[in-house]
C-alpha cells in the first residue's frame, strides 16, 4: 500500500514553533536585509530574542522579545535622522509581527505609538520670539525640531514619552537664548517658555552636560 499513513501525516503538521521559525525566515529576515547597516545590530538583538521561540514557547521569552522590539521600534520612530523610507520598513515589520502573533492568540507584541500635538510658545522679555529653534530630544536622539513663527509659536508632533524640549537662538557673537524643560507627553500639550536672560556658549554647554549644542545638530 502506497502513501503516508495517518500517523505519518500528523507527524508532519506544523507546530507553533515551526510557524514562528517560518515567520523568522520568510518575514523577519526579508525585512531585516532591507535595513541600513546602522540599524543591523539593533535588529540582530531583536532577532536573537525571537530565535528561542522557534524551539519552545515560553511566556517570559515572548515578553522579552516584545519588550526589546518595542524599545528599538520607538527608538527608530522618534529619531529624526533616520529616513522616512527606513521607518516605513520598520513599521511594516512591526505590523506584520503583531498580526502574526495576535492571529495565534498572543497578546500585542510591538507597542503601538500614539502621537500628540505639542504647541510651544516662546517669549523673550515678554514678547514673542520668532525664528527660535525648538527641539525635542529623547533617549539622546533628536525626535523633532521646528523654528517658531512670528508669534513665537512652533508645533511638533511627538509620540508619547519623556522629552527634553529646548529653545535656542543666537542673538549676538556670544549672546544666546537657551532654555530647556523636561516633560512627559501623554496627550496634546501646550508648553510656554518665558525667557528673560541670555546665556553664553559656555553656560549652555555646561547646562547640556556634554550633549551637542543645538546649532551643531540642526
Amino acid at each position: 500500500m502506497s502513501g503516508w499513513s495517518v500517523y505519518e501525516k500528523e507527524s508532519f503538521k506544523k507546530t507553533l514553533p515551526d510557524e514562528i521559525h517560518e515567520f523568522l525566515t520568510k518575514v523577519y529576515n526579508v525585512y531585516f536585509i532591507q535595513l541600513p547597516p546602522s540599524l543591523m545590530k539593533s535588529f540582530e538583538t531583536v532577532r536573537d530574542k525571537l530565535i528561542p521561540l522557534t524551539v519552545r514557547i515560553e511566556d517570559e521569552k515572548y515578553r522579552d522579545f516584545c519588550t526589546t522590539f518595542s524599545q528599538i521600534y520607538r527608538s527608530v520612530m522618534v529619531d529624526s535622522s533616520i529616513p522616512q523610507n527606513v521607518k516605513e520598513i520598520v513599521k511594516e515589520l512591526a505590523e506584520k509581527t503583531n498580526k502574526f502573533f495576535q492571529s495565534r492568540g498572543f497578546p500585542l507584541c510591538v507597542t503601538e505609538l500614539k502621537y500628540y500635538r505639542v504647541k510651544v510658545k516662546v517669549l523673550y522679555k515678554g514678547k514673542p520670539l520668532g525664528n527660535a529653534l525648538v527641539i525635542a530630544e529623547t533617549s539622546g536622539k533628536v525626535a523633532a525640531s521646528k523654528e517658531t513663527d512670528s508669534s513665537g509659536v512652533a508645533e511638533l508632533e511627538l509620540p508619547n514619552g519623556s522629552y527634553t524640549i529646548s529653545v535656542y537662538k543666537q542673538l549676538d557673537e556670544d549672546k544666546y537664548i537657551y532654555e530647556e524643560k523636561t516633560i512627559e507627553i501623554s496627550s496634546n500639550t501646550d508648553l510656554k517658555f518665558n525667557i528673560e536672560k541670555t546665556k553664553t556658549y559656555i553656560e549652555i554647554s555646561r547646562e547640556r552636560g556634554g550633549r551637542p549644542l543645538i546649532k551643531e545638530i540642526k
